[in-house]
């Protein structure tokens, strides 16, 4: 990866990460677990303390949200979107 490369993707993994901590907690906590900690469904339920019903319900709108969320940073300020 080129320098400018590299540079690009680290703000671009900065605006992600600020995306993320911005979340509500219902969401932000099931979607780390499952995107950064590679936990399952029943896995964040133990851990959370949460249904296992409710934590599809958090990581969908979560997913949603944070979906919502990086379209417009990426539009905001020329990042790719996918």
């Amino acid at each position: 990866m080129t320098t400018s490369a590299s540079r690009a993707a680290e703000q671009d993994a900065a605006v992600i990460m600020a995306v993320v901590r911005a979340l509500p907690e219902p969401y932000r906590e099931p979607l780390i677990l499952r995107l950064v900690e590679g936990m399952t469904g029943p896995e964040i339920a133990a851990r959370t303390g949460l249904t296992h019903g409710s934590v599809r319900v958090n990581l969908c709108r979560g997913m949603q949200l944070l979906r919502e969320k990086l379209d417009k940073a990426a539009h905001n300020q020329g990042l790719s979107a996918t």
